[in-house]
């Protein structure tokens, strides 16, 4: 798999800010104020979609210094490093030393039998389940999943992505075909949606692979697109990314939190990312509501476990 060293861009710093802000407004938590519990936090690096940990956690004590400035209190305790790598966001969630946690499917995964069961935060227009939806130019040989053997294979760079590796493992086995690094001649990525659709639109690469949500933007803004392109393969509807916390987190702590992200809105820079990211809410949704996407995740893992040596999310 290729790898990508670009600089933070606003439109990647905005989205960052949008799946942590739930760490940045928690009012009401500092040591003794109203005697309410210090809710310990930290967010994964692996929600982070390819951005710049050490800008993403610059990124993120502007945002932290922004909100004490307008909101005049302290907020939840971070961990120093804001963002940890996965194996240890886990790890200190298991050691209790973790109240509340943004991570990734594949994370909660191993993190939800300690979460309180009612208490997901979720973006609003994740909380419903996304598709991921495989592209090919109808004028294109492939007409069905097997044709895409040895293929040149490019997909979207997206936070909401995280889950592709799993959907295109399962989905490869369930068709008898071999796994993505046999079954495809390339994969690629890029960040620039347009540099995801455009190249299947002119026919440089076979297929590409993004969320529906982002599929009907760019057809939105170029219906020519979904004219010349149609989806030859569309996922079971998954929630990538989510915000959990620990079971013995106190109800008075986890609803003050909970309340400060559901008001993003009424922060002025939080208005902006609501307006950018067309995403008006957070929802808090109970753990039932990951059901399909665990069991995916569950067969995956069960896949990898076939194949040792491979990283988790490795495509």
């Amino acid at each position: 798999m290729e790898s990508s060293e670009r600089q933070m861009t606003r439109r990647q710093y905005l989205s960052l800010m949008v799946g942590t802000t739930a760490a940045a407004l928690a009012p009401g938590y500092c040591n003794g104020q109203n005697g309410t519990q210090i809710l310990r936090l930290a967010v994964s690096t692996d929600t982070l979609a390819g951005a710049n940990v050490a800008d993403a956690r610059a990124a993120y004590k502007v945002w932290l210094n922004e909100v004490h400035r307008q909101w005049g209190y302290s907020t939840a305790e971070a961990v120093p490093e804001v963002f940890i790598p996965s194996e240890d966001l886990v790890q200190r969630v298991r050691q209790g030393t973790l109240d509340c946690y943004g991570v990734t499917a594949l994370e909660f995964a191993k993190l939800v039998d300690l979460t309180d069961p009612d208490s997901l935060v979720i973006q609003d227009y994740l909380a419903e389940g996304i598709e991921y939806v495989i592209l090919v130019h109808s004028g294109s040989r492939f007409n069905q999943l097997a044709d895409l053997r040895g293929a040149h294979f490019l997909y979207h760079l997206h936070r909401d992505m995280v889950l592709l590796p799993a959907w295109l493992r399962t989905m490869l086995a369930a068709h008898n075909l071999p796994e993505p690094d046999s079954f495809f001649a390339s994969q690629k990525f890029n960040d620039s949606l347009n540099q995801v659709v455009l190249p299947v639109f002119f026919r440089r690469v076979d297929a590409a692979c993004l969320a529906r949500r982002s599929w009907d933007t760019a057809v939105e803004l170029n219906p020519q697109l979904g004219r010349d392109l149609h989806a030859l393969a569309v996922s079971p509807k998954v929630i990538p990314i989510v915000f959990g916390f620990r079971r013995t987190t106190t109800a008075n702590a986890r609803k003050s939190l909970i309340d400060s992200i559901q008001h993003i809105s009424t922060v002025p820079a939080g208005r902006e990312i609501v307006a950018l990211y067309q995403s008006d809410q957070f929802v808090v949704k109970p753990v039932s509501v990951m059901k399909s996407t665990l069991e995916m995740v569950s067969q995956y893992e069960r896949l990898l476990a076939r194949q040792p040596g491979l990283r988790k999310g490795q495509l």
